[in-house]
């Protein structure tokens, strides 16, 4: 985009691109909050938590193929143009990549951020660039969806969008702390708005009361649980700003323009973001483990499961209900006068004696029988469950008819990940864009002294920027794990690698230590093959998992 240099229509052409870009806002909102409802209580905001939520255990198993927070680990590839030479500076860097993204707590924000997206289809993680002294520190932010705008929602891929936005609020003295040097400081406080912001809408059946008490003659029940549930819903009572951060492409400069503006339309800063955060890079990384192909913001896995939930929801009131009736199964009162309730009173209760001189007077009770295998669709209801986002039952840890052995459930396990292992993947590609976006921090911030594989010292701008972070083996996910560990025997037994190699890729407890004690070891140790099991006579070997 051309931005204008005139400071009014400079002005004039942020508020319409922000406008634009969160024109969908309000009808994503309440999209949002009701997939939220249904992840959190397996049922609508207007409802009552469900008997047992089924969706929420069904994506936390879900998630965990897609995602370990422990076992993930990265590796940097060069360039085909790169120099050979590049290649000793890569270990250290490798660790300390690694150690950055576990020291800044980056795996547990992705956690949280591909758990979230799974009922909002979207969310983002924002790396935020802070300096205190001498020191730079990283801090990624996951950011919910109902906070950003995009210009084109017809465009996958944020890194296609020639603008966005994103809202957050920060109080006064924040606000005054940021905006300290800045030269309007006090101009800016007196215009802007600051006051208690609504954090969520209010549920539905609040509205149907405020509704029925103005409307006196209306009629019907209103569905309100009076149980006191938590909504889990932030209510936040000190005043803050509304504050819009545009993202602008400039293709004068070949950077995002990022222009902050607060409530209301008060430009704040207006600068490139190469001053705040990286040149041609947004901070903003989105996590979409479903995306389409003319939809921003990719589809919503809770969506899918909502009608499941709300199948299972009625089956499990039925049958509570029949339950109940067997209990305390209704009566019929043949021959008796007067007020049935007492008498009905008289029935239920415990050594309770109903008399009467009536002839021909009778009680019965019309006890419901029960259907054999009265759980059965429960069970097929949650196996639609698992159908919907491809976990096979082998993979949930069910047993299988059929299964002969541990080598053929192992096969089995293996069909049966597939389209795990293609969400999986989709997942690795969004963590290997912050990876990445981490090392590209570490080289324009990061200003530590790492020593190479020959003992030479250098920081990581002189690492060559013709990179690629990777995640290591797919080790983002628990479903590659035991093929990784195969592999890696397999290439020890072939003697491709050696024992710190090997160690490296298994990752066992106290890695350090063994590594030390590795090399600590004569060389010709270091490097010995593992020794082949002996064959004993009249005896056959089998493979561990084998039939």
């Amino acid at each position: 985009m051309i931005i204008p240099g005139d400071p009014q229509k400079r002005e004039e052409f942020y508020n319409d691109i922000m406008l634009k870009c969160l024109v969908s806002r309000e009808d994503r909102k309440g999209d949002y909050d009701s997939w939220r409802s249904w992840f959190l209580f397996g049922n609508g905001p207007e409802d009552g938590p469900a008997q047992f939520n089924k969706i929420y255990s069904h994506i936390d198993q879900l998630t965990s193929f897609m995602y370990s927070a422990e076992t993930t680990r990265f590796s940097i590839l060069l360039g085909a143009a790169v120099d050979p030479s590049e290649n000793a500076r890569i270990l250290p860097l490798m660790q300390a990549l690694n150690d950055r993204w576990h020291d800044t707590d980056a795996d547990l924000v992705f956690n949280t951020a591909l758990s979230w997206s799974m009922p909002y289809a979207s969310t983002f993680i924002k790396t935020v660039v802070v300096k205190q002294g001498n020191t730079v520190e990283f801090k990624p932010y996951m950011v919910a969806p109902q906070y950003v705008g995009v210009l084109r929602e017809d465009t996958p891929g944020l890194d296609n969008q020639e603008a966005f936005v994103h809202i957050y609020y920060i109080t006064k003295s924040e606000l005054y702390r940021r905006i300290f040097g800045h030269p309007r400081r006090d101009d800016i406080i007196k215009r802007i708005n600051i006051e208690q912001h609504k954090m969520s809408d209010m549920p539905e059946a609040v509205d149907r009361i405020v509704l029925s008490a103005t409307s006196p003659n209306m009629q019907g029940t209103v569905n309100l649980d009076l149980n006191g549930q938590n909504k889990m819903q932030p209510n936040v009572s000190e005043e803050t700003c509304e504050i819009r951060e545009l993202y602008v492409w400039d293709d004068t400069n070949d950077d995002y323009q990022v222009v902050t503006i607060a409530d209301p339309d008060v430009v704040i800063f207006d600068r490139p973001n190469e001053k705040l955060f990286l040149k041609g890079e947004s901070p903003l990384t989105q996590v979409c483990p479903t995306p389409m192909p003319e939809y921003f913001w990719g589809m919503s896995e809770v969506q899918k499961l909502i009608p499941l939930q709300q199948l299972r929801n009625n089956r499990m009131n039925e049958i509570l209900e029949l339950l109940k009736k067997q209990v305390n199964p209704p009566k019929v009162l043949t021959g008796f006068s007067g007020i049935f309730d007492e008498k009905n009173f008289a029935l239920n209760r415990e050594g309770g004696l109903l008399a009467t001189d009536m002839p021909n007077a009778k009680a019965e009770q019309l006890t419901p029988n029960l259907p054999e295998n009265l759980w059965r669709e429960i069970d097929q209801i949650d196996s639609m469950f698992a159908e919907a986002s491809g976990i096979s039952p082998i993979l949930a840890g069910h047993g299988e008819e059929g299964v002969r052995s541990a080598g053929h459930a192992s096969q089995l396990a293996r069909l049966g990940a597939s389209r795990a292992k293609k969400r999986a993947l989709i997942v690795e590609d969004n963590l290997e864009k912050l990876a990445t976006l981490y090392l590209k921090l570490m080289r324009t911030y990061d200003d530590t002294h790492y020593t190479d594989e020959e003992n030479k010292r250098f920081i990581a701008k002189q690492f060559t920027p013709d990179f690629t972070v990777k995640v290591d083996a797919h080790s983002n996910s628990p479903i590659f794990m035991e093929d990784l560990r195969q592999l890696a025997f397999t290439l020890y037994k072939g003697q491709v690698i050696d024992k710190e190699m090997l160690v490296r890729l298994l990752q066992p407890p106290m890695e350090s230590m063994i590594l030390d004690k590795i090399r600590k070891l004569p060389k010709q140790q270091q490097e010995a093959p593992m020794p082949k099991p002996e064959h004993k006579k009249g005896g056959n070997l089998k493979a561990v998992g084998g039939e």
